[in-house]
């Protein structure tokens, strides 16, 4: 009976377990002086690795030419403004759909990439109620995380 529950237990975690990661560049536009932020998560199904992505980043970056990853950084609407994109290759668990450049950034979240490049995001309110949840964080915690709003949304 209890090696059958066991069993049973095992069975019900394996979902869980079965998660698999997908590479993201992650491309966070912060406008200068604030901490007001902008993220989107792309995703190419062809790059599995950390270190394919890493190459693509650098190439799309050197050549201003992204053949992967491609997005649009909209620098004519920025006139008066400066701002600053940092980009970082990351791993998830969480499936988010895909970026357009459509609808308004309507959705917060607190984001959290470990030393290991790991990404998780959490949906808040607003950038204020994030930025709330990011000062309640340990000061480790607030290191690796930010805050920033995107028109991406996780799905479940």
């Amino acid at each position: 009976m209890k090696q059958g529950m066991l069993l049973l237990l095992l069975l019900v975690g394996l979902p869980v377990a079965a998660q698999e990661s997908k590479v993201y560049l992650s491309a966070t536009f912060t406008l200068g002086g604030s901490n007001i932020a902008q993220s989107v998560f792309l995703h190419e199904p062809d790059i599995t690795t950390l270190d394919a992505c890493n190459e693509a980043s650098r190439q799309g970056q050197r050549d201003r030419d992204w053949l992967k990853y491609h997005h649009i950084l909209r620098r004519d609407k920025m006139k008066g403004f400066t701002g600053q994109v940092h980009y970082r290759c990351v791993t998830s668990v969480q499936n988010l759909d895909m970026w357009t450049d459509g609808p308004r950034y309507r959705n917060a979240y607190l984001i959290d990439i470990d030393g290991a490049a790991q990404m998780t995001l959490r949906e808040t309110a607003s950038l204020a109620a994030c930025t709330s949840q990011l000062n309640a964080l340990s000061a480790d915690k607030q290191a690796q995380s930010h805050c920033a709003m995107s028109n991406q949304r996780i799905l479940r």
